[in-house]
């Protein structure tokens, strides 16, 4: 898995992974972060808790494999780094 999104995965099995930022504690960035998520095909639910910092990620594992997932995080995690560093960024798009 790519070094700069192992650092923030908590826990990964088919269908399921768990991560968690800093930059998901600000409710703004964990609603964009979200429903970008939300709009990935084969993602089928998202939950943030903005006062961990995580977020609970269930996808469909028949749609995703785990190369296009890890892509997908590793997108999202540098998306978060330059937030929570106080940059301006899109986030991903993955529709």
């Amino acid at each position: 898995m790519n070094l700069a999104l192992l650092k923030y995965v908590k826990s990964f099995s088919e269908g399921r992974i768990r991560l968690r930022h800093p930059a998901l504690h600000n409710e703004a960035t964990a609603r964009i972060t979200k429903e970008g998520m939300l709009a990935t095909a084969g993602v089928n639910s998202v939950e943030i808790n903005c006062l961990s910092g995580s977020v609970l990620i269930l996808y469909d594992a028949s749609l995703l494999s785990k190369d296009q997932l890890i892509a997908m995080g590793v997108a999202w995690a540098e998306y978060l780094d330059t937030v929570k560093a106080g940059k301006a960024a899109e986030p991903p798009s993955f529709a």
